[in-house]
């Protein structure tokens, strides 16, 4: 059956005005905390850039951390989509080596985190400033990590030793991943193959170790 788009189910121009007033707001809000930092920014800084009225801010969002929170599950949805961009683009049969693997989700991170530097600088600044806002964000952090730590306890299951348990490996291996993408210059596709070389060397060193 063909669905028809009535005016019961149609959006109204004040849902979609809405909508898009939240969006210029989260676009705003990056271009602002990149430009002087989450803690020097103020709620009529990113009106200001959105060419909003003040007091419109408050209809969308309750604070400078719910507009962080919403472009940090922007992120996440993002991280999201090219994993599963990633996975339909693997072939449906063989086993994955442990390089392969780590390479498909080292990339995944690594690009994610580069397209939203901006976003992840004003996180960190915000956790440090609100423990309550910190204790969000480990909690996000852990999900968006589910993937890896998945991963990780299947290679577990097949025997490989891993340096701790899979959540703390997964940890582990996402700071060292921040670190390298914040000083990397060079080519992002060197720069994911020489992490992968690092963390595959590693965890392959664990195959026949028990």
């Amino acid at each position: 059956m063909i669905a028809i788009d009535t005016p019961v189910n149609r959006p109204t121009m004040r849902q979609l005005k809405a909508v898009q007033t939240t969006a210029d707001l989260k676009a705003a809000a990056r271009v602002v905390f990149a430009r002087q930092g989450y803690l020097n920014t103020k709620i009529v800084d990113i009106t200001r850039e959105a060419g909003r009225a003040a007091g419109s801010f408050y209809n969308h969002f309750e604070n400078k951390e719910e507009i962080l929170a919403a472009l940090a599950v922007d992120l996440g949805a993002e991280a999201d989509e090219i994993a599963g961009d990633a996975q339909d683009a693997r072939p449906e049969s063989g086993a994955v080596s442990i390089h392969d693997s780590a390479r498909g989700h080292i990339a995944v991170f690594w690009r994610t985190y580069a397209a939203h530097r901006d976003v992840f600088a004003a996180i960190e600044q915000a956790a440090l400033a609100n423990p309550v806002f910190a204790e969000r964000m480990r909690t996000f952090r852990a999900e968006q990590l589910q993937p890896w730590i998945a991963w990780l306890t299947e290679l577990a299951d097949r025997g490989v030793h891993l340096p701790t348990d899979p959540a703390t490996t997964a940890a582990m291996i996402a700071a060292t991943a921040e670190t390298m993408i914040q000083t990397w210059h060079g080519d992002p596709d060197a720069g994911i193959d020489n992490l992968t070389g690092f963390v595959a060397a590693g965890l392959s060193a664990g195959v026949n170790q028990h």
